[in-house]
Order: structure tokens, then C-alpha cells, then sequence
């Protein structure tokens, strides 16, 4: 079990670095250097994705606990 938690721990961080690496530096550093110009509906729709993704980043870490909690009572 704690060898399993330990692999999985390794993986998580590896996807959070990689997926943060590309959504926060990689990803808008590429249009900074190529002189990109954001327009106002293009700002508009990244604002958007980011609360979209903030809010499914919330239900998950608030509602998955629960539902580990449920199936472990129903057992």
C-alpha cells in the first residue's frame, strides 16, 4: 500500500510540474517571444479557461474526499 502511495506521489508531482511548466511558461511564453497581441476576446477566452479549470480543479478536491468517505462507510 505505502509502495503504491509513493508511485503515485511521483507521478502526481511530475504531471503538476510538466502541466504547469506548459500552461504557465511554455505556452504563453511562445506567443510573448513570437510578439503575439493579445486581443480583447482572446483575453477574454483565457480569463474564461482559467476559471473554468479552477472551478472543475475545486469540485474535484472538495466532492472526490466525500465520495472515498462514502464508499469506505458503505463497506
Amino acid at each position: 500500500m505505502e509502495d503504491q502511495l509513493i508511485r503515485d506521489t511521483k507521478l502526481y508531482t511530475r504531471w503538476a510540474i510538466g502541466l504547469s511548466l506548459v500552461l504557465i511558461a511554455i505556452w504563453p511564453g511562445i506567443m510573448f517571444l513570437t510578439g503575439y497581441v493579445y486581443s480583447v476576446t482572446f483575453f477574454k477566452g483565457w480569463v474564461c479557461l482559467a476559471f473554468v479549470w479552477l472551478t472543475i480543479g475545486a469540485l474535484f478536491i472538495t466532492i472526490r474526499p466525500m465520495i472515498e468517505l462514502y464508499k469506505e462507510y458503505k463497506k
